[in-house]
C-alpha cells in the first residue's frame, strides 16, 4: 500500500507541471549511471530519473512528511524489443549458400556473399534524460509545515558515441541523432495558503544531467551518404527558493542554495569529397537554461519571504581541433563534389530567467537582504553559463553546389530579475546579484575554389541581452529594488572563404548586431514611494568581420554586411503621481557588432565586391527625474563604447565590375540625460554621460586597369543629438537638471583607391553629412514654477576622412567628388520664463572634423520674458555683421506690462567664415576643379533697398523674419536673409573643360554640391 501512495504521489508531482514520455517503471535500485555504449542501427530512449525527499504538507490536522525515494520512469522496456529488433534486421541475411544450391568460386558457377550491414551504416539515435529532482518543500494549506533543509544531489550521465561510414556506397552512413538532457529542480520552495504558514529553513540541492556523444561518419566517393541530422539540447528547468502566500497565509524560504546543470551532445564530423548529396550536415545545438528562483509573492492580506542562491548552466554540442587548430564543433568537405558538405547549424545560447521579484497585492513580499550590496553581504544571487555550439568549417574546391554554409546564431539571456512591486502593500526586493555568460557560435571557413555556386556563407549573428532589472514601483504602497550585474554576451565571430577560379562562390553575407535592450535602477509610484537602484558591467559582441578572396571568378567573393550596434537602455529614471519616485543607476556598456571586412576580385568579373552599413547609435534614456504632485529623483552615471564594423578593404584590378565598395555607415548618439521636470512638485535629474559611438573605418580598394572597378560610393552619416540637462517646470512645481554630458562619435573614415588605365574606375561619389541638434542646458518655467539647468557638454564629431584616387579623367577614372556637409542648430542654454524663473549655465565645446562650430544662441539671463512680450534685436547691431538691427522704440514698448531684454544673437559671423570656406572646400573635388575662391559677398544696402526699406544707407544685417505680433506687443521691422543661392563657383582654369560641361552629368552633379554646399553647410 505505501508503495502504490508513494507512486502515486510521485505521478502527481510530475504530471502537475512536466509531460511525461515512457510508459515502463525500472527498479529504484537500477544504476543510474550508464557507461559508454555503441550506438545500435536503431537505438530510442527516454529515461526519467526521479529524487525525491524531504517534503512536507500543511494540514488543518498537523503536518504530513511526504515519503523520500528515487525512482525511474523509463521507456527501455518498450524501446528494447524494436533496437534489437533493427539489430537483427542489419547483421541477418535471408539468402545464403545453402539457398542457393551450395555453389561456391570453385565450382565456377559464381558465389554469393551476403552484405555484414543490410542497413548499410545508416542509423537512428535518440537519447532524452529528464532527472527531476524534488526535495526540500513545504506546502501548507490551513495548516503550518517547516522543513529543514538538507543535502540532496542527483547525477545523471550518459556518454553514446555513434560512429557508422558510408564510404564508397550510396544511401549509406547516414546519422539521425538527438541528444537532450533536461533536468527540471523543484527544490527549497514555501508555500502558504489560507492560514497556513509553509517554511523552509536552509538546505542545498544540486543536479546534474549530461547524456553526450559524438557523431562520425564519412560519405566520401558516395552518393546520399555520410550526411547527419543532429540535435544537442540542454535545457534545465530549476524553480527553488520561491515562498508564495494567500489570503492570510505565510511563506518563507531562507537560505536556500540550489545549482543545476545540463550537458548534451558532442562534436560532429563528416566528409563528402567526390560525392553526390553527401556529406552534409544539419545540426541545432540550444542551451536554454529556464529559471523560476527565489520570487516572493503575496495577496489578500499574506506574507512572504524568500532569500536564496541559484545557478543554471547549459552546454549544447562540444569541440575538436579542426581548421588551423581552431576548436570546431563541425567539420565537413564537400571537394571534387556535387550538393556536399553543406551545412546549416542555427545556433542559440539562451535564458529564460525570472528571479529575485517581489510582488503583492494587499500584503507584503520581499526577497534577499536588505542592505546586502552595501554590506557586500551574501544576498540572494543568481547566474549562468550557456554555450551552444562552435566553430563550423568546410572545403568545397572543384565542386558544384557544395560546401555553402548557413550558420545563424543567436545569444539573447532574457530576464527579469529584482523586482519590487505592490499594489496596497509592500514590496521589497533586495542585494539582488546576477551573473550571466552567454555564447552561441563561433565563426565559421570554407572554400570555393575551381567550383560553381559553392563556398558561399550566409549568417546573422546577433547578440541581444533584453531585461529589466532594479526596478521598484507601486500603487497605493511602496516598492524597492536594488540589484547589481556582470553580463557577458557573444553571437558568433569571424566568418572567412575564398572564391579563386570560380563562379557564384564564396561569397559572404552576414549581419551581425549587438543590441542591449534593458530597462534598469527606475522607480515609480502612483499614490505610494516606488524606487529602484542598480549596478551593471555589460559586454555585449555580434560577429568579428569577414574575408573572402577571389581572382579570376564570376560572380564570386563579393561580401555584403551590415553590423549594427545599438544600445537601447533605459536607467536611473524616477517619476511619481502624488507620491514619491527615485531612480539610481551606474552603468558600463561595451557594445560590439561586426569587425573588419575584406574582399578580392581581381581579375574577375563581379567579384569582390563590398558592401559594407555599419550603424552604431546609443539610445539611451537616464538620470531623469519626474513630478507631478510628489517628489521624483533620477541620477545615472553611464559609460558607453558602441562600435559597427571596422576597416572595408577590397580590390578589383584588372576586373569588370570588380572591387567596388559601397559603404553607409551611421555612427552618433542619441544621449537623453540628466533632465529634470516638476509641476506642484519637484523633479530633479542628474546625469554624467561618456559615450563613444564608432561605426565603419578606412575604406580602401584599387581599379587599376579595370572597367568599372574599384569605384567608392558612399553616404557616411553622424547623427549626434545630445538632449541632456534641461529643466521645464510649472504650476508650482521645481525642475533642476544637472550633470555632463560627453560625446566622441565617428562615421566612416579616409577613403583611397585607384583608376590608372581603367575606365570608370577608381572614382569616388562620397558625401559625409553630419547633423547636430543640440537641445541642452535649456530652463523653461511657466506661471509660478522654478527651473535650473546647469549642463557642460562636449561633442566631438568626425564624419568622412581625406579622399584620395588617381586616375585618368578622360577614362571617367580617378574622378573624386567627395565633400563634407555639417548642419548644427543651436537650441542650447535658453532661458524661457513665463512669470516664473528660469536659469540656466551652460558650457558648451562642440567640434565636428575638427573644427569648433559652436554657434550659442544667447537668451537673457535672470530676466523674465512677459507673455505678451517678444524678444527684440540689440540696438547695437548683431556682432560679425555689418550694420545695426533695429530694436522697438522705447515709445512702442512702454505699454508692455513687463520689461524684456533684447536677445543677443551672437556668433553669426561663423557664418561669414564658414561661406568663405567653401572656395576651399572645392578642393577636394580634385579632377572636376575647384570650388570658385572666396565666399559670396553680402548685398549692398541699395541693392536690397526693395526688401529692406526704411533701413539706414549703413550695410544691413539680416533682421528676424516677420512675426505675427502678439495682443500688445510691439512689431519688429524685418529684412530679408541675402539668398545663398547668388553663390557662384567656378572651375579651376588650369583644369581643362568637358566638350559639355554645362550639361554633361558630372558638371551638374558639381552644381548640385555648390548648391547643397552652400545652403546647409550652416554651422549656425
Amino acid at each position: 500500500m505505501q508503495t502504490w501512495a508513494k507512486r502515486g504521489l510521485q505521478t502527481a508531482l510530475v504530471t502537475g507541471g512536466l509531460l511525461m514520455l515512457g510508459t515502463g517503471i525500472a527498479s529504484a535500485d537500477e544504476n543510474p549511471v550508464s557507461p559508454d555504449t555503441p550506438a545500435s542501427p536503431l537505438d530510442l530512449n527516454v529515461t526519467v530519473p526521479i529524487d525525491e525527499a524531504n517534503n512536507a504538507i500543511g494540514t488543518p490536522f498537523g503536518q504530513a512528511d511526504l515519503p523520500a525515494g528515487k525512482t525511474e520512469l523509463s521507456t527501455k522496456p518498450v524501446t528494447k524489443a524494436a533496437n534489437e529488433a533493427a539489430k537483427q534486421i542489419d547483421q541477418a541475411s535471408p539468402i545464403s549458400q545453402s539457398t542457393l544450391g551450395g555453389a561456391t568460386k570453385a565450382d565456377g558457377a559464381g558465389a554469393f556473399t551476403p552484405s555484414g550491414h543490410n542497413l548499410k551504416g545508416n542509423k537512428v539515435v535518440g537519447d532524452v534524460v529528464v532527472p527531476i529532482q524534488i526535495v526540500d518543500n513545504a506546502v501548507a494549506v490551513l495548516g503550518d509545515a517547516k522543513v529543514e533543509g538538507g543535502n540532496h544531489q542527483q547525477t545523471w550521465t550518459h556518454n553514446q558515441d555513434v560512429d557508422t561510414t558510408g564510404e564508397g556506397s550510396g544511401l549509406a552512413g547516414n546519422v539521425v541523432n538527438l541528444d537532450w538532457a533536461a533536468p527540471v529542480q523543484l527544490a527549497g520552495n514555501g508555500v502558504g495558503l489560507a492560514g497556513g504558514s509553509g517554511r523552509v529553513n536552509g538546505g542545498s540541492a544540486s543536479q546534474s544531467a549530461t547524456e553526450t556523444g559524438n557523431t562520425t561518419t564519412n560519405g566520401n566517393d558516395a552518393s546520399a551518404s555520410g550526411n547527419v541530422v543532429g540535435g544537442q539540447l540542454a535545457t534545465p528547468v530549476q524553480v527553488t527558493g520561491n515562498a508564495a502566500s494567500w489570503i492570510l497565509g505565510n511563506a518563507h524560504s531562507e537560505g536556500y542554495n540550489a545549482d543545476t546543470s545540463a550537458t548534451s551532445g558532442g562534436w560532429i564530423k563528416t566528409a563528402g569529397d567526390e560525392g553526390a548529396a553527401s556529406g552534409n550536415v544539419g545540426a541545432v545545438p540550444v542551451a536554454l537554461p529556464v529559471k523560476f528562483n527565489d520570487n516572493a509573492a503575496s495577496a489578500w492580506g499574506s506574507n512572504a519571504h524568500s532569500n536564496s542562491n541559484s545557478t543554471a548552466d547549459a552546454k549544447a554540442g562540444d569541440k575538436t581541433p579542426g581548421f588551423k587548430d581552431t576548436p570546431a564543433y563541425v567539420q565537413t568537405t564537400g571537394q571534387n563534389s556535387f550538393a556536399d558538405g553543406t551545412v546549416l547549424a542555427p545556433q542559440t545560447a539562451d535564458v529564460a530567467n525570472v528571479s529575485n521579484v517581489a510582488a503583492t497585492w494587499i500584503g507584503n513580499a520581499a526577497t534577499g537582504k536588505p542592505g546586502a550590496m552595501e554590506r557586500q553581504a551574501s544576498g540572494n544571487t543568481t547566474g549562468s553559463n550557456v554555450d551552444a555550439g562552435g566553430f563550423v568549417q568546410s572545403t568545397g574546391d572543384g565542386a558544384a553546389g557544395s560546401a555553402n554554409v548557413v550558420d545563424p546564431a543567436l545569444a539573447a539571456p532574457v530576464e527579469v530579475t529584482c523586482i519590487g512591486g505592490s499594489h496596497i502593500g509592500n514590496a521589497n526586493a533586495a542585494g539582488c546579484v546576477n551573473d550571466v555568460t552567454a555564447n552561441a557560435g563561433n565563426g565559421s571557413h570554407t572554400t570555393g575554389d575551381n567550383s560553381t555556386l559553392t563556398g558561399n556563407v550566409v549568417n546573422t549573428q546577433d547578440a541581444l541581452a533584453p531585461e529589466v532589472y532594479g526596478v521598484g514601483g507601486s500603487f497605493i504602497g511602496q516598492g524597492t529594488a536594488s540589484a547589481t550585474e556582470t553580463k557577458n554576451v557573444t553571437a558568433g565571430a569571424y566568418d572567412g572563404t575564398t572564391g579563386n577560379d570560380s563562379s557564384g562562390s564564396g561569397n559572404i553575407v552576414q549581419v551581425p548586431t549587438a543590441v542591449p535592450t534593458e530597462v534598469l535602477g527606475t522607480g515609480g509610484s502612483f499614490i505610494g514611494q516606488g524606487s529602484g537602484t542598480a549596478q551593471e558591467t555589460k559586454t555585449v559582441s555580434g560577429g568579428g568581420g569577414g574575408n573572402t578572396n577571389d581572382d579570376n571568378g564570376f560572380l564570386s567573393s563579393n561580401l555584403a554586411t551590415t553590423p549594427v550596434s545599438l544600445p537601447v537602455q533605459a536607467f536611473g529614471v524616477g517619476g511619481t503621481f502624488i507620491g514619491q519616485g527615485h531612480g539610481k543607476a551606474s552603468g558600463d556598456t561595451t557594445s560590439n557588432a561586426g569587425g573588419d571586412v575584406h574582399a578580392t576580385g581581381d581579375k574577375g568579373a563581379g567579384a569582390g565586391n563590398l558592401v559594407h552599413v555599419p550603424v552604431s547609435e546609443p539610445t539611451q534614456v537616464h538620470g531623469i527625474g519626474g513630478a507631478l504632485a510628489g517628489i521624483g529623483t533620477g541620477a545615472s552615471d553611464n559609460l558607453t563604447d558602441s562600435k559597427a564594423g571596422g576597416k572595408g578593404t577590397a580590390s578589383g584590378k584588372d576586373g569588370a565590375l570588380a572591387g567596388n565598395i559601397v559603404q553607409g555607415p551611421i555612427g552618433g548618439s542619441v544621449p537623453v540625460a540628466g533632465h529634470g521636470v516638476g509641476a506642484a512638485g519637484i523633479g530633479r535629474g542628474t546625469s554624467v554621460n561618456d559615450v563613444v559611438s564608432t561605426a565603419g573605418g578606412d575604406s580602401a580598394t584599387n581599379g587599376d586597369g579595370g572597367a568599372i572597378a574599384g569605384d567608392i560610393v558612399g553616404a557616411e552619416a553622424l547623427p549626434v543629438v545630445p538632449a541632456a540637462n534641461d529643466a521645464v517646470s510649472g504650476a508650482g512645481g521645481i525642475a533642476h537638471g544637472t550633470g555632463t554630458d560627453t560625446t566622441n562619435s565617428t562615421s566612416g573614415g579616409n577613403l583611397s583607391t585607384s583608376g590608372v588605365e581603367g575606365s570608370l574606375s577608381g572614382d569616388i561619389l562620397d558625401i559625409p553629412a553630419a547633423a547636430d541638434p543640440k537641445a541642452f542646458g535649456d530652463a523653461v518655467a511657466a506661471v509660478g514654477s522654478v527651473s535650473k539647468a546647469q549642463a557642460d557638454n562636449q561633442t566631438i564629431g568626425q564624419v568622412g576622412g581625406d579622399a584620395v584616387t588617381d586616375g585618368d579623367s578622360g577614362s571617367l577614372s580617378g574622378v573624386n567628388l567627395h565633400h563634407p556637409l555639417v548642419l548644427i542648430v543651436p537650441a542650447d542654454a535658453l532661458e524661457v520664463p513665463v512669470l516664473a524663473n528660469a536659469d540656466s549655465d551652460t558650457k558648451d565645446v562642440t567640434s565636428i572634423n575638427g573644427e569648433d562650430s559652436s554657434l550659442p544662441l544667447d537668451l537673457p539671463k535672470g530676466s523674465e520674458l512677459g507673455a505678451t512680450t517678444l524678444p527684440a534685436l540689440p540696438a547695437n547691431g548683431v556682432p560679425g555683421l555689418p550694420g545695426a538691427a533695429q530694436t522697438m522704440p522705447a515709445a512702442e514698448r512702454a505699454d508692455s506690462p513687463v520689461k524684456s531684454t533684447p536677445v543677443q544673437l551672437s556668433g553669426l559671423e561663423s557664418i561669414q567664415k564658414q561661406l568663405a570656406n567653401l572656395g576651399n572646400a572645392g578642393g577636394k573635388l580634385s579632377n572636376l576643379g575647384h570650388l570658385g575662391g572666396g565666399a559670396p559677398q553680402l548685398p549692398t544696402p541699395a541693392q536690397r533697398a526693395d526688401e529692406a526699406p526704411g533701413l539706414s544707407s549703413a550695410p544691413a544685417a539680416p533682421a528676424l523674419p516677420a512675426t505675427p505680433a502678439l495682443p500688445g506687443a510691439p512689431e519688429l521691422h524685418t529684412a530679408k536673409l541675402p539668398s545663398l543661392e547668388d553663390a557662384k563657383f567656378t572651375p579651376k582654369t588650369e583644369t581643362p573643360a568637358l566638350a559639355t560641361a554645362d550639361s554633361s552629368p558630372l558638371s551638374m552633379f558639381r552644381d548640385l554640391i555648390a548648391k547643397l554646399t552652400g545652403k546647409f553647410h550652416t554651422q549656425g
